[in-house]
């Protein structure tokens, strides 16, 4: 499952970054980030337009475009 088909509340853990063809340096911001492989997080909300989503990662906040959240492999945990 994708990052963007989360609903607001949900938990998952990140199984995957990226595709094959996503540039190195886009890769690299993500990984620097917290986005990374086995990272548990909680969906906060999405912008009023769906632009964004706002995550709980790592204890931060922190906002995703749609764009990137469609590369991103999660999947949904019961906690």
């Amino acid at each position: 499952m994708k990052l963007n088909e989360l609903k607001p509340g949900d938990q998952a853990i990140i199984s995957d970054v990226g595709q094959l063809d996503l540039p190195s340096s886009v890769k690299r911001k993500l990984l620097s980030l917290g986005i990374t492989p086995n990272t548990r997080f909680s969906l906060i909300r999405r912008a009023p337009l769906g632009s964004g989503l706002e995550l709980d990662i790592r204890g931060s906040k922190l906002c995703v475009r749609q764009e990137l959240a469609k590369i991103i492999d999660v999947e949904r945990t019961n906690d």
